[in-house]
């Protein structure tokens, strides 16, 4: 769109290589114009309108431009060979929309009509024409390149902004799938415990049911072997639930579950692991994920929080802080000068037990906000 209105130099519309290429045809024309009518070339005027061109160009100043344009066209009524010049200077006046000063133009015509030829005349009023048409088009270049590079930032932006909603879109459903599989996963160890678990565990009894009243020989015997095979299946089936279960446990979309779930102010996650932690410490991870979320909901007034996680190569990190400004609650200062859970902080205290049980660390600070840092060795 278009906007109404012309942009002012030094603004919206700086001086651009279009502006002093029409000033300098301008200049020409009016020195070539001079010459062919008075066959002189006039050197005063000549240095004076570059001089004064030059100077608003260089300031690009409202007041400046007024007072050189009004200075020359007034010293244009005591000198007629200035007169020939007055287009240069009239470009500038026109480039800062100042129309007060257009008529002055005339002025010089009126005082000098019996000296000046006609055809000076009527080439000054030409090229003043062509100083307006000169202006209209820099300006109007010069808008349409402002224009396109508005349209380049927007489209970039907007390229950008779909760039990002794309990975947005990917990683979440990267993330519903993931939890897809393993909510299967869970489902399917929960119907194979229920169902074939079931079974089995029925035929031991009913087996162990017939031995109780079969006396020795070959089909108490058959019997024994029966029972081992069944309980030796029920073994190995039970060991694949529980596998198929603790692979259906994944930090980081657990993680995720908790997050969606906190609804107490924005939460950002960053996952730095590569390496899947084992199960103790997946979950122990979770659980001060989860206690340290329910303490913040419940005793601070923080508008933001952080989880990072990040793995080193011996250890797992967890670092989780807020921006509260509330004192945290249920801590005393050991004699070491850290902070440890008091004897009513049991939601600390339950976090310092699973991470130490761990031999892991725990660290709090109070300043700028709670931050929680729990450092893990791998294979605790």
């Amino acid at each position: 769109m278009v906007e109404s209105g012309k942009p002012k130099p030094g603004k919206d519309i700086p001086v651009s290589a279009n502006t002093l290429f029409d000033k300098l045809v301008l200049f020409l024309c009016c020195l070539a114009a001079c010459f062919l009518v008075t066959g002189n070339v006039f050197y005063v005027p000549v240095l004076v309108v570059i001089t004064l061109s030059s100077f608003n160009t260089y300031f690009e100043k409202r007041a400046l431009t007024r007072v050189t344009t009004g200075t020359y066209l007034l010293a244009s009524l005591f000198f007629p060979e200035w007169f020939y010049f007055i287009p240069v200077m009239m470009y500038d006046a026109i480039l800062w929309e100042s129309p007060w000063i257009l008529p002055l133009a005339i002025l010089p015509v009126i005082t000098h009509r019996d000296s000046l030829p006609i055809v000076g005349i009527f080439c000054i009023v030409l090229y003043l024409g062509m100083a307006w048409f000169m202006n209209w088009r820099s300006w109007r270049l010069t808008h349409l390149e402002k224009e396109y590079r508005n349209l380049r930032d927007t489209t970039k932006e907007l390229m950008l902004s779909l760039e990002a909603k794309n990975r947005e879109l990917l990683e979440k459903q990267d993330y519903e799938i993931n939890l897809a599989t393993l909510n299967e996963r869970n489902r399917i160890a929960r119907d194979i415990h229920d169902n074939i678990g079931h079974v089995l565990s029925s035929t031991l009894l009913q087996v162990g049911a017939l031995l109780a009243v079969t006396p020795e020989g070959p089909m108490r015997e058959n019997l024994i072997t029966l029972k081992e095979t069944l309980s030796s299946g029920m073994d190995s089936i039970r060991q694949s639930i529980h596998d198929l279960h603790d692979s259906s446990i994944d930090l980081h979309a657990e993680i995720y579950r908790i997050i969606k779930g906190f609804t107490f102010c924005p939460v950002s996650f960053t996952d730095d692991i590569e390496n899947k932690p084992d199960l103790p410490t997946t979950y122990c991870l979770l659980a001060v994920v989860k206690e340290a979320l329910s303490n913040i909901s419940k005793h601070s007034d923080a508008t933001e929080v952080n989880i990072i996680l990040r793995e080193h190569p011996v250890l797992y990190q967890l670092i989780l802080r807020d921006n509260g400004s509330k004192p945290a609650q249920g801590l005393v200062l050991s004699p070491e000068g850290e902070y440890i859970p008091g004897s009513q902080g049991m939601g600390l205290k339950s976090i310092f037990e699973r991470v130490e049980r761990l031999n892991g660390k725990v660290r709090i600070r109070t300043d700028n906000g709670f931050e929680l840092f729990v450092s893990i060795p791998k294979g605790s």
